[in-house]
């Protein structure tokens, strides 16, 4: 069964806006007490060869390191001016490589914006899959050194989560037992 790309987005708001309310709401919690975070999920769509990415960043965590690299500011409430700076500001954060080591572009799908949290979506071309591809992710941890990043990725029955801090560098995506 194929998902359409903008079925795949729907479907990935939903859910993390569920794990948001069920599972999430002690790290949103936390987040006020000073804990830092941003989710991504990479889900690889085997028939088309890509990646498709959605990463949920806090809003203002977010606003305060586009406008800092802008220096000026940088707000959600305009995702038209923000989508080029995110879109920068990801691929220098989020590094994706295939297991040969060959750097990945992420190419911009789209922005949705909420109060607390920005979800932005991306797609990269991975024609030989996500096995064997290394990823590093510094979002934000720049700014925070508590800044706390994850990647949930699914291939099939590849199932991982990747979690990132300050003195994180590459991890490399295999199967598990």
């Amino acid at each position: 069964m194929q998902i359409s790309l903008s079925r795949f987005f729907r479907r990935s708001l939903i859910a993390c806006s569920l794990l948001s309310f069920i599972g999430l709401n002690a790290l949103n919690c936390s987040a006020a007490a000073g804990l830092h975070f941003s989710q991504t999920e990479a889900r690889y769509d085997r028939a088309q060869g890509r990646l498709l990415l959605t990463v949920r960043v806090q809003t203002s965590d977010f606003e305060a390191a586009l406008s800092e690299r802008a220096n000026h500011k940088i707000s959600a409430a305009d995702p038209g001016s923000l989508a080029p700076l995110a879109l920068d500001y990801i691929r220098e954060k989020l590094l994706i490589k295939t297991a040969a080591g060959d750097s990945i572009r992420l190419d911009w799908a789209g922005i949705d914006v909420t109060d607390a949290h920005l979800f932005l979506f991306f797609e990269a071309s991975l024609p030989k899959g996500i096995e064997g591809a290394s990823l590093a992710n510094t979002v934000l941890i720049e700014r925070f050194s508590d800044q706390i990043n994850t990647v949930e990725l699914h291939d099939g029955a590849l199932k991982q989560t990747l979690v990132f801090a300050r003195d994180s560098g590459q991890k490399i995506v295999h199967r598990t037992p």
